[in-house]
């Protein structure tokens, strides 16, 4: 049953990407032209975290890891444009969508800080049988747009998933999600003693992955590697940050 489930998934996934190739990836209206990820209304309503924020000690707080910088695009909350779009990253089957919020992202990025402290950006990965469902990573999308704007190289031979997806209902409840994960540094990650690692992901909520993550990179390089986080969304009900929307868009950022 559950093989049969994947193969539903996978198909719609490739429906959508066929029969609705130029939609907003925040509210779905269809855009006039082939080069467009979100439409205008859309562009200029997400709620942007504004650039002289710095929620890195908040970052540290949730993960317990000590990372050099966090540096979020966008508030996210339930049921919102944000987490549509987020969301649409993840499932639409839309690569294009993640692509261009790497880009978003790699803007953020050039805007904060020089890039070139980053020796590269490390997506956070899934299991083998999630990507066969899914057909990408949404990370790594993120990553090759941000790359495109940073010149920061991608590397997705560091860190692996060995996790399982959870068929059963109970364990299920147990791991939160769908998917048991098992994050693992690769041999290679060694590589990056005494280097700055920029770990991409779609969103945080509780830090588990980003935990799970960077102590991978720890103990394989016994503590000698910076670990930054960069992500698309974060969700703003844990951090209970009041914001004007009128103060969030940063302009520059998001235009070419």
């Amino acid at each position: 049953m559950a093989g049969l489930s994947d193969v539903f998934r996978a198909l719609r996934y490739s429906l959508v990407s066929t029969l609705y190739p130029h939609t907003c990836g925040a509210c779905g209206t269809v855009l006039e032209t082939e080069n467009e990820t979100l439409c205008e209304d859309c562009r200029y309503s997400l709620e942007y975290i504004p650039l002289d924020v710095d929620l890195t000690e908040i970052a540290r707080e949730m993960t317990q890891v000590q990372l050099v910088r966090f540096m979020p695009l966008l508030s996210y909350r339930k049921a919102n444009i944000e987490s549509r779009f987020v969301l649409n990253i993840k499932n639409s089957g839309v690569r294009r969508y993640g692509i261009e919020a790497g880009r978003m992202m790699g803007r953020m990025i050039n805007a904060r800080v020089d890039a070139s402290e980053f020796d590269c950006l490390v997506p956070v990965p899934i299991t083998d049988k999630r990507y066969a469902t899914r057909g990408y990573n949404q990370s790594e999308l993120l990553a090759i747009g941000i790359e495109q704007e940073t010149g920061i190289p991608v590397r997705t031979d560091l860190l692996i998933n060995a996790g399982t997806v959870v068929n059963d209902s109970i364990d299920a409840k147990r791991h939160k999600s769908a998917t048991a994960n098992n994050y693992q540094a690769t041999e290679r990650a060694d590589e990056m003693r005494g280097k700055h690692i920029l770990v991409i992901d779609d969103v945080i909520t509780t830090g588990k992955t980003i935990r799970e993550c960077s102590s991978a990179f720890m103990e394989k390089c016994d503590n000698n590697v910076k670990v930054s986080i960069a992500v698309v969304g974060l969700v703003s009900d844990l951090l209970d940050i009041k914001r004007d929307r009128e103060a969030l868009f940063t302009k520059n950022i998001f235009d070419d």
